[in-house]
């Protein structure tokens, strides 16, 4: 069964998904926002730009390990339930990006210090991948039909909330600290306050209820023997491959905001202090955190489908010039300008991740949904967590007299281009999901 109005269980499981999904981008933002910093720590002297690329590469490494937490803990989440899975989740992504607090650095033991970091990250991708494997199916099966586009982009706007709590802090850490304060020491009180939104997510996810629609499941014996694998079987396969082709393109326009607004904001020619650049981009997080509430709720009734190609069309028409004003006015040090061009940044790129916990909800069975939802969503990183390369590549031996040598803002604008171009061809081979019922109504297969 479906809830048919909202209640005390469908707000924790909001929460509980809201500040799961929060403390995963809260992680990211930090390695993201400060990269420069954490380069002069974790590795030897080189070229500011170089130094930057290799954090911003490290994350991506690890962000391949995301689909190997999204298959354990996706089939477990479809074999347990949900509500199990997520306690051990969150409590391993707390702890592991806490953990980052404690690493020595190059200075203290040499290239050492970025391979334990490495080896961290690894550990957060995988935790990561499992929290939203059973989060988005745990929040969206408590949540009644005619609120589930809205509560969809409340639950993926707590990713750009997240990034956006995580640059506020790093500005503030910044400056009570200073720019060398945090590079010699602070930074690591910047990765303790993981543990703050850990420590709220458990506590709400000890007091919450298995949701119906799993219990329904348990009910009818329709637990399967082999979740994650049945999605690579007839007549499940094809609905995976199209969410993997739609997930791409979705992680381009992820990292399009999330790992290169803050680079071409905090390297030449921009004229902006690391700190004024973390202002600049966490207005684009809020504002990335509003455009997923507004495409969730409208998406209830102009259709998943519809508006995410519409999004898509105008995404690829409006990259470039939105990406030359980022640029072209943190040049000069023109700190409104290009608020307004990270705030817009904010809403195209992210607007669209809005529909995801419910679309992917939708695309999957209820006895195959953590995986479908964990897995499918993760696909997208195949191919689309190497941003960290495509870009450098792009930048190297393309658009590097467009770029500057030092920035890189038309390769990350042609990056969103691909990504519309694979997001609206994605939500093009799949149906429309609005209307769909979350309970199991067929036999398993």
């Amino acid at each position: 069964m479906e809830p048919e109005k909202f209640n005390v269980d469908t707000t924790k499981a909001i929460v509980s998904q809201f500040i799961g999904f929060l403390l995963d981008s809260y992680d990211l933002t930090m390695i993201l926002g400060i990269a420069p910093l954490l380069a002069k720590v974790l590795l030897p002297p080189e070229s500011p730009l170089l130094a930057t690329f290799n954090i911003i590469l490290s994350y991506s490494l690890t962000i391949i390990f995301r689909p190997l937490g999204s298959a354990i803990f996706g089939n477990l989440g479809d074999k347990i339930g949900r509500r199990a899975d997520l306690i051990i989740t969150v409590l391993g992504l707390g702890l592991a990006s806490a953990l980052t607090s404690a690493l020595p650095t190059y200075a203290q033991v040499g290239i050492l210090s970025f391979i334990l970091f490495v080896l961290i990250r690894i550990i957060v991708g995988i935790f990561a991948g499992g929290e939203y494997a059973a989060g988005h199916p745990f929040a969206m099966e408590w949540t009644p039909y005619k609120w589930r586009g809205l509560v969809s982009g409340i639950v993926q706007g707590g990713f750009s909330f997240g990034a956006g709590l995580a640059a506020l802090v790093e500005a503030a850490f910044i400056g009570i600290y200073g720019v060398s304060g945090v590079e010699n020491f602070a930074w690591r009180y910047v990765f303790l306050t993981a543990l703050a939104p850990a420590v709220i997510a458990l506590a709400v996810r000890l007091a919450m209820r298995e949701t119906p629609v799993f219990e329904d499941v348990k009910k009818k014996n329709l637990v399967r023997k082999t979740p994650f694998l049945d999605l690579f079987r007839k007549p499940y396969r094809r609905d995976f491959f199209q969410v993997m082709l739609y997930m791409t393109g979705m992680f381009f326009f992820a990292y399009s905001l999330f790992a290169f607004v803050p680079a071409i904001l905090q390297h030449m020619p921009s004229v902006f202090s690391v700190g004024t650049a973390e202002q600049i981009y966490y207005y684009g997080t809020y504002a990335a955190f509003a455009g997923a509430i507004i495409f969730g709720a409208l998406s209830q009734y102009i259709g998943r489908r519809r508006l995410t190609i519409i999004w898509a069309i105008i995404t690829f028409i409006i990259s470039v010039p939105v990406y030359y004003l980022l640029f072209s006015s943190a040049s000069v040090g023109n700190y409104i300008l290009a608020s307004i061009a990270s705030v817009i940044i904010g809403l195209i790129t992210q607007g669209p991740w809005g529909i995801i916990p419910i679309y992917l909800s939708e695309r999957f069975k209820a006895s195959m949904r953590s995986s479908g939802v964990g897995f499918g969503y993760s696909s997208g990183i195949f191919i689309g967590g190497w941003f960290s390369i495509y870009v450098p590549l792009m930048h190297n031996y393309l658009f590097k007299s467009i770029d500057t040598p030092t920035n890189v803002w038309f390769s990350t604008a042609v990056l969103l281009m691909i990504g519309a171009v694979l997001v609206g061809i994605g939500q093009y081979l799949g149906p429309e999901t609005l209307g769909t019922k979350l309970v199991e109504e067929a036999q398993k297969v």
